[in-house]
């Protein structure tokens, strides 16, 4: 999805042009490759940090519900209590940063470590 070039070109038009372009991305398509091109006076200079190719970790266990809206919080909630102990690290994707904080603070409250992460 590249919902995100407007606002990328909008930004780099106001850039003046002695400047100096870095890019990060954690994949390369062929889109991203190609505002690279148009952004970069030379070509650019593709870095990878570690293997390209895509591999399972095995100790990863990835578990999917579908619930209602008004049923998720409740039920992530009792599913967390039972798995969360000390030596289990669990990681939550949520819609906002507003609902990362909040279900952060809710964690918290119940005495189960927790910690957002967003930009």
């Amino acid at each position: 999805d590249m919902g995100f070039e407007p606002q990328i070109r909008k930004v780099v038009s106001q850039i003046r042009p002695d400047r100096q372009t870095l890019m990060w991305s954690a994949t390369w398509p062929k889109e991203i490759q190609r505002l690279a091109r148009d952004f970069c006076r030379e070509d650019p200079v593709k870095l990878t940090i570690g293997s390209e190719e895509l591999s399972l970790n095995p100790r990863i266990t990835q578990q999917i519900e579908v619930v209602g809206e008004y049923d998720k919080r409740d039920r992530f909630m009792s599913w967390i209590k039972n798995v969360a102990s000390a030596e289990e690290k669990v990681l939550v994707f949520t819609e906002t940063k507003r609902g990362a904080d909040s279900l952060t603070r809710e964690l918290q409250y119940q005495n189960i470590p927790a910690a957002a992460i967003h930009g």
